[in-house]
């Protein structure tokens, strides 16, 4: 993620950053009212609107606050704010998931979305409980390793709305496109999450 100890983030942090940011800010529009929510996701909207909300805005701040988890000159010189981060982000992961677990059942896309959907939201949940109990314990390599796999499924927010553009190849797919993606958003995510946690390196701690 960011390199340690020079404060100079990598370009893999700049991009997921930029990312992160631009598609938080622009997933909020949908908690404005139903009219900025897109047509084939209004049902689900109207049936779980206030897990919807819950589920849109909690995933923003989860996706604001995951990057600077990562940056090392941040966690040594000024921890405090390390801390409250994290526990922010912990608190949007677990609460944003469980609105995500309650809205997947009115996924478009049937019971493969949903099931693709509601898979993502367990996940989130555990591995950010993991990571949070890891941190507890001060077992702090283990902490940021599930911290990496936490934050790939956490920017499934991202790749969600980069395939988004494929429903519209043939909106009389839109279901069928929508289920694939249910799946596709964070299944690869994880894999690399998984991937770069195998690979990360102690760190110093402050």
């Amino acid at each position: 993620m960011a390199r340690n100890m020079t404060g100079r983030p990598g370009w893999n942090w700049i991009m997921v950053m930029i990312l992160s940011t631009v598609i938080g800010f622009g997933s909020m529009r949908y908690v404005l009212g139903l009219e900025m929510v897109p047509p084939p996701l209004r049902p689900n909207f109207l049936n779980h609107q206030t897990g919807f909300i819950v589920h849109i805005a909690l995933g923003t701040c989860a996706l604001l606050s995951g990057p600077w988890q990562f940056v090392d000159l941040l966690r040594q010189k000024r921890p405090r704010i390390h801390r409250t981060l994290g526990w922010i982000y912990v608190l949007s992961c677990t609460i944003g998931g469980l609105a995500g677990l309650i809205i997947a059942g009115g996924s478009n896309g049937g019971p493969i979305a949903a099931v693709g959907f509601g898979s993502l939201a367990v996940l989130w949940i555990a591995f950010t409980s993991l990571a949070l109990v890891a941190a507890i314990r001060r077992r702090f390599d283990a902490h940021r390793r599930w911290m990496i796999v936490s934050f790939a499924l956490t920017f499934a927010g991202v790749t969600l709305r980069l395939y988004l553009p494929l429903t519209a190849i043939d909106l009389t797919r839109f279901s069928e496109i929508y289920a694939w993606i249910a799946w596709a958003c964070w299944v690869p995510n994880l894999l690399v999450g998984l991937w770069l946690a195998r690979r990360t390196k102690p760190v110093a701690w402050g």
